[in-house]
């Protein structure tokens, strides 16, 4: 038995299906060859509402976090492989075999993080264009909030805030 350099969280089969379901597999893209998997759902245009974004899984997780543990594995396998006759680890053919890996969750952090922290600022910012709260309000409901799903709290913060009135737009006839 090896001593694996990486303990991913979940076992391959389980991300592998986990990625299927929620993401399409993307082509090789030159100019983004770290990333793997891509949403199935595009998201909406800013015409749409919040409410519709949410929905349709604008500010959903991801898939960089489940990309990563996958090459987690894929590293760990390139591990066994790398073990000498007697069993030895060849820690400079791993290090070589694995450079890529290694630049690919590089890359994939850096984009969940961005990723992230983008989501985040646009979900306070449509709350907050939305609903009749203030950012303190706002900070205060959601680490008080009990609900589990994103679209729970949008109902939570509607029923508890209402919405600002919007004028219907309207539509030229040709």
């Amino acid at each position: 038995m090896y001593n694996l350099p990486y303990s991913p969280r979940l076992p391959k089969a389980k991300l592998e299906k986990e990625l299927g379901q929620r993401y399409y597999k993307k082509p090789y893209d030159r100019f983004m060859w770290w990333r793997g998997y891509t949403l199935k759902n595009k998201p909406l245009d800013k015409r749409s509402t919040f409410r519709d974004k949410i929905l349709n899984g604008d500010f959903d997780f991801g898939p960089y976090l489940l990309e990563i543990e996958l090459a987690k594995h894929k590293m760990n396998d390139k591990f066994v492989e790398c073990t000498t006759t007697n069993g030895e680890p060849d820690f400079g053919k791993y290090h070589s075999e694995t450079s890529i890996d290694r630049a690919r969750i590089k890359r994939l952090n850096e984009d969940h993080e961005k990723d992230e922290r983008t989501k985040l600022e646009e979900l306070k910012k449509g709350f907050l264009l939305t609903f009749k709260m203030t950012k303190e309000q706002y900070d205060e409901e959601v680490t008080n909030s009990s609900a589990e799903e994103l679209i729970d709290f949008y109902y939570e913060m509607e029923e508890k805030y209402g919405t600002y009135w919007k004028p219907m737009v309207k539509l030229r006839l040709p």
